[in-house]
């Protein structure tokens, strides 16, 4: 299974059990020619580092399908995705890939079709078993960075994935979208790890996840899952209200989470937040370029980035 299908296009029935790699189609002409409007804010060398670039992205929901799009759009030369989720009905309203013709179908799958109708001039990488520990290898080996979007309940999918990266020296992004807010954490491979930040073993979470999975977790470790999510990457949950006494966005938000491990994700925050995290790993991507950049770096973990449209606020977080 570690070893991808080659393919130019997604089988018209392919199996979960393997991996597909999307070959580049289109000449070098075309690639030039449809990244022509990036020249100016990048230079046409800078251009060509993004074509060698590779980029994984772990989860393809609310941020991680639209990330696909945006890095194939960008010229990123090799996108990686995982999920091992199928879409469901309340998907529609935020995930890129979602529609009321796939439900029950793979997310991953159905989002390399996609991002592939977008350019067929890169190579699209799917993986539709998700982070697991016959996966995160292959997925993460070669990488230029991964994008961190696995799914709220997943912590020891999520855990897993960081510890590859570390060893394989690999930076590692995390972005959320909470309310109209969003926080950017940057995992540097010798820095703060994802374990310290959630304060669980890679042991400990899988187990809670497989549980949480199977819906065999208890209350107590529904809620200690959820409460080592938000503490670690969720510290301050934005509060819109003005008449708290009758509609508290924390209040209903912790409520609905706990009660039926479903977060609350408006359909106009997952696009901002998925461009301030996809400029970023431009930024990345483009560190050692010759053009020197005005811009801001972000904080390393466990500090972050945050900016929220609903309050017009920014701010950079330094957490020890």
């Amino acid at each position: 299974m570690n070893t991808p299908i080659d393919c130019l296009e997604l089988p018209s029935a392919p199996s979960t059990e393997h991996i597909y790699r999307l070959l580049p189609q289109k000449d070098e002409s075309f690639y030039r020619e449809r990244t022509d409007r990036n020249i100016g804010w990048i230079s046409r060398e800078e251009q060509e580092k993004i074509h060698k670039s590779v980029v994984c992205i772990a989860g393809c929901g609310g941020m991680g399908g639209l990330l696909a799009s945006i890095f194939v759009r960008l010229g990123v030369g090799e996108v990686r995705i995982a999920d091992c989720e199928v879409f469901d009905t309340s998907n529609i309203n935020r995930q890129f890939a979602a529609t009321r013709d796939n439900i029950e179908k793979s997310k991953a799958f159905e989002t390399a079709r996609m991002v592939r109708a977008i350019s067929d001039d890169t190579t699209l990488v799917v993986y539709p078993q998700g982070i697991t520990e016959n996966t995160v290898l292959p997925f993460i080996e070669g990488a230029s960075v991964v994008c961190d979007e696995i799914e709220f309940w997943a912590v020891g999918s999520r855990i897993l994935l960081h510890q590859v990266a570390r060893r394989e020296q690999v930076g590692v992004y995390n972005c959320n979208t909470v309310g109209f807010g969003t926080r950017l954490f940057f995992f540097e491979p010798e820095g703060y790890t994802m374990e310290e930040l959630l304060r669980l073993s890679y042991q400990k979470a899988a187990s809670l996840q497989e549980k949480i999975q199977k819906k065999e977790a208890t209350k107590e470790e529904i809620a200690e899952v959820m409460e080592a999510v938000l503490e670690g990457l969720v510290p301050e949950i934005p509060e819109y209200s003005s008449n708290i006494s009758e509609w508290s966005t924390v209040e209903n938000g912790r409520k609905r989470l706990f009660e039926e491990g479903k977060a609350m994700i408006i359909a106009t925050n997952p696009p901002m937040a998925a461009g301030f995290l996809a400029d970023h790993v431009l930024f990345y991507l483009l560190r050692d370029s010759v053009t020197r950049r005005n811009v801001a770096r972000p904080v390393p973990a466990p500090g972050y980035l945050y900016f929220d449209a609903g309050h017009h606020t920014a701010k950079a977080v330094r957490r020890t």
